[in-house]
């Protein structure tokens, strides 16, 4: 919408020349100058940049917001010019927000902690935070009571007990060496509510056996938070292993497992590898209460079987067996629609390449963020297991954007954007005709 100028003390003209004391960031425009005669006229247009430091706040500052309630940021910044507007929780970047407000339409216990706006251009950049908490309304879980480490005789009886609070009221479950537990005939776990609203759980075990030593932890659990508690119990006997469940990690993390070992005393909790003991490079990390540490594993030194061993002092030993498969994410090979722009009503196509990377691997296809199923030219197909092709045919202008490809498997995924460009030919919109004037006239 175009306004004239309002010329006064701050602004002035003289001739053709406009000018403007004491520039305001509200300045800033596009600026058409108009000359006209008893002939005709001639316009020219200018763009008028006032910059300004940046600067931005988040308002408000603090707010406590009820779990499942709605909240709203908002970035208010001055400064100019302001390129980019993005948004950060405890640090990580929130790629679905980018504009001044932020909305929550129901709070989650996840939502909570510190955010961040930062505004930015060529030259600088500033930044605002604000904290979110959940409402008082809600209490996340508490442990008030629980059992210490203890050391049996087998053949009595064990009882175990954790009382718990918290809005709303939790719930408690039980692990034997991170194992969830459940009743059996000789175990046997309940739990009720007093009138104050506190879980009273408990877990029995009418007569012990040496294998049922290990830590144990009573886990609270409700929709706003977590809290546990853990304890080890001993048993004495001869030293026994439980069975281990094959552990499946992704390459380059760090792997982290404790042998679940019982029997009481013992001498000795170690890790072997092909009848080797650990650590035999400095990956490797043993220690004495059995926990086993291999950091930034990969699959062609550290996937095997390892083998812990416990041993007490009269030479008696178990062993227990762990099989570790490292899986390893997916990897893509960059990719261009190439130098040459391609003209209007020709067909390109390029391949999207996983070159490591555990199979089955599942491609996705997006254009501008959005899937490619919808456009009737863009055809997509899979060639073997690690490459899929996107094919655009009969190319106009509309198909000009951001073709993302992006794989996953059971490790993590990936993915690679190439940038489409189309040469068109020029065309008329509304083409001119001849017309005829009388001379004088307008």
């Amino acid at each position: 919408k175009k306004q004239a100028v309002i010329l006064d003390d701050r602004i002035k003209q003289v001739s053709g020349t406009l000018i403007i004391r004491e520039a305001k960031v509200d300045d800033s425009g596009k600026y058409l100058c108009v000359v006209n005669n008893s002939v005709g006229g001639e316009s020219v247009e200018t763009v008028l940049t006032v910059t300004a430091p940046l600067n931005a706040i988040v308002e408000p500052t603090i707010q406590t917001v009820d779990f499942g309630r709605p909240a709203t940021l908002t970035c208010n910044y001055e400064g100019n010019p302001v390129k980019t507007i993005s948004w950060l929780k405890d640090g990580k970047r929130l790629s679905s927000h980018d504009g001044r407000v932020l909305r929550i339409d129901s709070v989650r216990k996840e939502d909570k902690g510190m955010y961040q706006c930062f505004v930015r251009n060529e030259q600088e950049s500033a930044q605002g935070s604000a904290e979110l908490k959940l409402g008082g309304r809600f209490e996340p879980p508490h442990i008030k009571e629980y059992f210490n480490d203890n050391t049996m005789q087998p053949g009595v009886s064990l009882h175990l007990k954790c009382i718990a609070s918290g809005n709303p009221t939790p719930e408690i479950n039980w692990e034997l060496d991170s194992k969830r537990l459940s009743s059996t005939e000789r175990l046997r776990i309940g739990q009720h509510i007093t009138m104050a609203g506190e879980v009273v759980s408990y877990l029995n075990i009418s007569s012990v056996h040496t294998n049922d030593g290990g830590h144990y932890r009573c886990v609270a659990v409700s929709k706003v938070g977590t809290a546990e508690h853990t304890a080890h119990l001993n048993v004495y006997g001869l030293p026994f292993i439980r069975p281990m469940d094959k552990k499946n990690i992704v390459s380059g993390e760090n792997l982290f497992v404790t042998c679940p070992v019982a029997g009481y005393p013992l001498e000795s909790i170690t890790w072997e590898r092909d009848n080797r003991q650990l650590p035999i490079n400095r990956k490797q990390k043993v220690f004495p209460n059995g926990t086993l540490i291999i950091e930034n594993v990969e699959r062609s030194s550290d996937q095997a079987t390892y083998t812990c061993v416990a041993r007490n002092a009269q030479g008696h030993t178990a062993k227990g067996n762990l099989e570790v498969q490292v899986m390893v994410p997916p990897k893509m090979t960059p990719f261009t629609f190439g130098d040459d722009i391609p003209e209007a009503g020709e067909t390109i196509s390029i391949q999207c390449t996983v070159s490591s990377g555990d199979i089955p691997i599942e491609f996705a296809w997006t254009f501008n963020g959005k899937s490619t199923s919808d456009l009737a030219n863009v055809f997509v197909s899979k060639i073997g297991r690690r490459v899929s092709s996107l094919t655009v045919e009969s190319l106009t202008e509309k198909n000009v954007g951001n073709y993302s490809c992006l794989a996953k498997n059971m490790a993590g995924e990936t993915g690679h954007t190439a940038s489409l460009y189309v040469n068109v030919p020029p065309r008329w919109i509304l083409e001119p005709t001849d017309k005829a004037f009388a001379q004088g006239g307008d």
